[in-house]
């Protein structure tokens, strides 16, 4: 029986999950003075953007880049000011280090971009010359939508990008990184996430804080300390309790009971339609599908040092995007490679040592089914499978293949399981549900979802839907 909820154990918020989402969402309520309670699974924050220690080394999980960045074009309206500017965070604590350049690579055709955006106009013209006049109908197009609004109308980016361009393969290339950046959709993303993707990814750019994802969540946490949120770590969710029109409580897996006047969760749609407890209820989110294994390789010295200065690659084998569920547990067949310490200067190659990261697609269920031993051993074997195969991708990799190896001496890897373990997300869904509700309302007037299904992606995205939450949800109606 769940234990007896006293006064003290009422809040204004209680927010499940103490992921970028939630935690934003807690700070701006505790600015305004609210009583705040996080409750969080795990023993650290984060969620999928967080980080661990293995072999005297700290690891994000997350993070490959971060977004939107802010440049002398946006000007005030970057949303990456406008989350500090919320958060009250300098920017400048962030020391953020821009990307070097990046690549979109199918084939043989390869499509580069950096953070000014006139650079990968550019390219995009060389490659596909006979497209100019329909890109810039494109950009024309995509500014007009209301991509921003919570009502924007969900349609296929597939769909249209089809429409408006006649060469298939830019329209392929285009819808890589920026699926791989957030979308839920299998093979296709909804457009008006493609429109902040491509704004995020090409018109702003990517950088990375010089201390990782530990920059962005060291001064969260610093701020709950200092507003009086209480958070509540190893204490995971077992049900919501609600009288049909409202929510009343929640009730931990140990049997403690919290009341409150509003409830944030940020765990997921159809995660927290299942905490509701209510069987004869339709869902309102569709199960997601898309999951990934990551490896990630640690050797001596620098990227640079085996003639690799790109920062991020994402790569297609095919003239054909393929963005789904595998068949089998990894698909080679598309991915991305991550060189963090390819962020900054050029001449910043003193590092005694460096990561590579490189990511494929891989099926939930299949990893799920394995017995802990054969689980460890299909580890074991793609870890090497996936380095092998990124290094097909990256400047004379494939000869330098054993030098590499020789050079690395700590590789780890996770897979949809781990998503499944630290997000909670059914089926190690990386981006949630592919249902969205942009305003975060739910079918009981004190109940508001943040995060990943609410449709805002990326870190800066998970972050600003928290605040957006908090604001337009709660402290609007005070």
């Amino acid at each position: 029986m769940p234990k007896t909820s006293t006064a003290s154990n009422h809040y204004d918020v209680i927010i499940i999950g103490a992921g970028l989402a939630g935690l934003s969402s807690a700070v701006r309520l505790g600015m305004f003075g609210l009583k705040v309670l996080i409750l969080e699974k795990h023993f650290v924050v984060g969620g999928l953007n967080s980080f661990y220690a293995k072999g005297g080394r700290k690891f994000d999980v997350g993070l490959h880049a971060l977004t939107n960045f802010p440049s002398e074009s946006s000007g005030k309206s970057s949303p990456l000011l406008k989350l500090c500017r919320q958060l009250r965070i300098p920017l400048d604590s962030l020391n953020l280090l821009e990307q070097s350049s990046s690549r979109i690579s199918f084939g043989e055709i390869d499509l580069c971009f950096n953070n000014d955006f006139e650079f990968f106009l550019s390219e995009v013209e060389k490659v596909f010359p006979k497209e100019k006049d329909r890109f810039q109908k494109l950009l024309s197009k995509m500014v007009e939508f209301p991509a921003y609004s919570v009502d924007a109308k969900e349609i296929s980016t597939r769909e249209i990008l089809g429409q408006e361009l006649g060469d298939s393969l830019l329209a392929e290339m285009l819808l890589c990184p920026t699926c791989y950046y957030g979308s839920a959709r299998a093979n296709d993303i909804d457009f008006p996430t493609f429109i902040m993707l491509f704004d995020a990814i090409f018109k702003q750019g990517l950088a990375r804080p010089d201390r990782g994802i530990r920059a962005l969540l060291d001064p969260l946490t610093d701020k709950l300390k200092e507003l009086g949120v209480e958070r509540r770590m190893n204490s995971p969710v077992k049900s919501i309790q609600t009288d049909q029109i409202q929510v009343s409580e929640v009730i931990l897996e140990n049997g403690e009971a919290f009341t409150s006047d509003h409830f944030i969760s940020t765990c997921g749609g159809l995660e927290t339609e299942k905490l509701l407890c209510l069987p004869d209820t339709p869902r309102s989110f569709d199960l997601g599908r898309f999951s990934i294994i990551e490896s990630i390789s640690v050797f001596d010295g620098h990227p640079r040092d085996f003639g690799w200065d790109e920062t991020v690659i994402f790569f297609n084998k095919s003239d054909k995007f393929f963005y789904d569920q595998p068949k089998q547990l990894v698909d080679l067949n598309s991915g991305v490679i991550c060189l963090p310490d390819n962020y900054g200067p050029i001449d910043s190659s003193e590092k005694k040592e460096a990561k590579l990261r490189v990511t494929h697609p891989a099926n939930f269920k299949l990893w799920s089914e394995l017995s802990e031993q054969k689980y460890q051993k299909e580890k074991c074997f793609w870890e090497d499978v996936i380095l092998q195969n990124g290094l097909k991708y990256l400047p004379l990799g494939e000869s330098k293949s054993e030098l590499f190896k020789n050079r690395t001496h700590l590789t780890d890897t996770f897979t949809p399981c781990t998503i499944k373990r630290f997000t909670s997300h059914e089926n190690g869904a990386l981006y949630g549900s592919p249902t969205k509700k942009r305003d975060g309302s739910t079918k009981f007037s004190n109940l508001f979802i943040a995060g990943t299904d609410q449709g805002y992606v990326g870190i800066v995205g998970a972050m600003l839907g928290g605040i957006a939450v908090a604001n337009n949800q709660i402290l609007r109606n005070l």
